[in-house]
């Protein structure tokens, strides 16, 4: 799937560590509803981190969210029916 960059809003919590709360897709705000599944992605050749999240959206979509730790960039992946 293709990724494309979206503005998030995030909650930091007692840890510092950011989690999406919503996001701005195609001029649409969707509210995060849940966040279904959370990791982080190393690349072995720029050792860049992502901090990745799999959330359901209030749009009933499931969409994968991933944020670059270097520059802080937000990535928007999917878009799938939840089902």
């Amino acid at each position: 799937m293709v990724e494309r960059a979206v503005e998030v809003s995030a909650w930091s919590g007692y840890r510092g560590d950011e989690s999406p709360r919503a996001f701005i897709l195609d001029g649409r705000r969707i509210e995060v509803r849940k966040i279904l599944e959370q990791w982080v992605e190393e690349d072995a050749a720029t050792r860049g981190r992502r901090r990745c999240f799999r959330v359901k959206g209030d749009d009933f979509r499931i969409h994968i969210l991933r944020c670059q730790e270097v520059d802080g960039v937000w990535l928007h992946e999917g878009g799938a029916d939840s089902g």
